[in-house]
């Protein structure tokens, strides 16, 4: 069962980057390119709802921890590391993915950073993308490099949908049971990747497969016997309080610290206002990758703590195209709202600002009308000095004038968005 596991392992992680190849225009596949991230019980978090979800819950409760030993990717990609490069697995207290949960949970936006579904999900958008070569994917390469580092201690200890999945892993009805050939040689715990906690059992059969006496089984059962007795938490009273305390401190600080947002942040057209969007955003990547002007990329503390790797238009890049709305489709918490092409150019997500100092019309007197030629919505005219004018009333912020925009560096047109245009 060992190898049929890691067979099926290699086999789901094969899957896993083909959809996530097709996160793609025109996006043939639909929805179902992010449906690793869908599995998340903690999208109910952002005000979204998944039966895939409750479907992993319910696979909880019958076979335990079986997805985390299965179907992540996260977790296969440990598997392989270590079979690859196997070196002595440390074991820190079980408790602690408790305090974590706790904490992470009442600080959710920081949860999407190292939630295993999501960050797998971005990894492989920026790798598969290399235009989405940007600040975050260090960060995002040095957290899965530090689990990596842990291997065992994360399933065991630190993952947060781990430890979620672990409370309900504990009324599973798959049993490991030892029979009485067992010679307590120790040898099923030294490769236990869960120090042997029934209760937290990721049915990956290692212990089966490397008991030198055959002694291990397991048994799917129904019903609990009435003496089968359900395995304490390892947690405190002081631990649970002071992970409270510190996920509450944690959500108030990154809310409250003082930023500098930046007045040409750009959110994508159908994005919840920015207060809600930074917490619905799960960071999984699949926007700006399916992006086809590669105009979206993740914020970068442009929008302080909260909205760190959050997406962002950046018109020099490339502009919000006309013809595409695969933003709002492709958003697995409906941070970016579905929308049609029709309601799109109608949603104003900035507004163009021309630079006169930079402008070559205002400032050498040339004769340049491209943002004029580009811009597919009337909302720049001329004066009668052919110089562009914006207007206001039909401008949406496209951006497609400051992509096009025939000055060097810097263009000298811009868009400005929420707090620019406030301003």
């Amino acid at each position: 069962m060992l190898y049929i596991r890691r067979i099926f392992q290699a086999i789901i992680f094969i899957i896993f980057i083909a959809l996530i190849c097709y996160i793609t225009y025109p996006l043939s596949l639909g929805g179902l390119v992010t449906i690793f991230p869908q599995f998340s019980p903690f999208l109910l978090l952002t005000g979204a709802f998944f039966v895939h979800g409750i479907i992993l819950i319910g696979l909880t409760l019958l076979f335990g921890r079986v997805f985390c030993g299965w179907v992540c990717p996260l977790g296969c990609m440990l598997e392989y590391t270590n079979l690859l490069f196997p070196r002595h697995l440390v074991c820190i207290s079980t408790g602690l993915q408790y305090y974590l949960l706790i904490g992470l949970v009442l600080c959710f936006p920081f949860l999407w950073h190292i939630e295993p579904l999501c960050l797998m999900q971005r990894l492989f958008c920026f790798i598969l993308t290399p235009w989405r070569y940007t600040p975050y994917l260090i960060i995002t390469i040095v957290t899965v490099m530090i689990i990596l580092f842990f291997r065992r201690a994360w399933c065991q200890s630190l993952c947060p949908l781990g430890g979620l999945l672990s409370l309900f892993s504990r009324y599973k009805r798959i049993q490991r049971q030892v029979s009485s050939a067992c010679t307590q040689c120790g040898r099923c715990q030294q490769v236990c990747w869960i120090n042997l906690k029934q209760d937290n059992c990721l049915l990956c059969f290692r212990c089966q497969h490397n008991c030198p006496q055959g002694a291990i089984c397991f048994h799917l059962k129904m019903q609990r016997h009435k003496g089968t007795k359900v395995e304490k938490i390892d947690v405190t009273r002081r631990g649970v309080i002071i992970a409270i305390v510190s996920g509450i401190v944690s959500n108030l600080v990154i809310r409250l610290i003082p930023h500098n947002q930046d007045k040409y942040l750009i959110r994508p057209p159908g994005a919840l206002p920015e207060d809600r969007f930074t917490s619905a955003c799960i960071r999984c990547g699949a926007c700006t990758k399916v992006c086809p002007s590669h105009g979206l990329v993740p914020d970068f503390f442009d929008s302080g703590l909260i909205g760190l790797g959050s997406p962002r238009l950046i018109p020099r890049i490339g502009a919000c195209e006309d013809f595409c709305n695969l933003c709002g489709q492709i958003c697995p918490s409906g941070a970016i709202q579905k929308f049609t092409l029709n309601e799109k150019r109608k949603t104003k997500i900035g507004m163009a600002v021309i630079n006169t100092e930079k402008c070559l019309a205002y400032n050498e007197g040339k004769l340049c009308m491209i943002c004029d030629e580009q811009c597919l919505y009337n909302a720049i005219n001329l004066d009668t000095k052919k110089r562009p004018v914006i207007n206001k009333k039909n401008c949406i912020g496209c951006g497609v004038c400051e992509n096009k925009c025939p000055v060097y560096g810097e263009a000298a047109i811009r868009v400005v968005g929420g707090k620019g245009m406030s301003g």
